[in-house]
């Protein structure tokens, strides 16, 4: 069984793997090292909360920001690494708009959910998390971009 999944996956791979054009290979990279930084930085969070750093665990807001941002940037990092897949497969028309706009809203969302918890107010977030919205916003913009851009078959 594992032999016929490996033929399936090089007879699906193979005749893509080189001809990929470079905003794909920039997003597929762009995924993997984002989803290693947001994994180490949830590791630092759960670090931190295993050895009751009071930064951290007397501070509610600093704790649901960081959270947000570990979950939201994980999450992001993945949805690049599946879009770069699906452009390989010529699942979707991965253009320009496509490109930055993925890129882009995998930065500003979970880095906003950082920066609001990083410096805030007493009981709110801090002016970081404007960049939160502009990120859903970007992320929605391009999902209905590549919707569209999805050949009917």
């Amino acid at each position: 069984m594992a032999n016929e999944f490996a033929f399936f996956l090089e007879a699906t791979f193979s005749s893509k793997m080189g001809s990929a054009p470079p905003r794909v290979s920039t997003l597929i990279r762009h995924g993997w090292v984002s989803l290693f930084f947001w994994i180490a930085f949830g590791l630092l969070i759960e670090a931190f909360i295993g050895f009751r750093i009071p930064a951290l665990l007397d501070d509610p807001v600093r704790r649901g920001h960081f959270r947000l941002a570990h979950a939201h940037g994980t999450l992001l990092s993945v949805v690049l690494i599946v879009a770069a897949i699906c452009a390989r497969l010529d699942l979707i028309r991965l253009d320009l708009m496509g490109s930055v706009g993925l890129r882009s809203a995998a930065v500003f969302l979970p880095l906003g959910f950082l920066l609001g918890g990083l410096w805030h107010a007493k009981d709110g977030p801090g002016f970081g998390i404007v960049l939160v919205p502009i990120g859903v916003l970007l992320l929605l913009a391009t999902a209905i971009h590549l919707a569209s851009s999805a050949p009917s078959r």
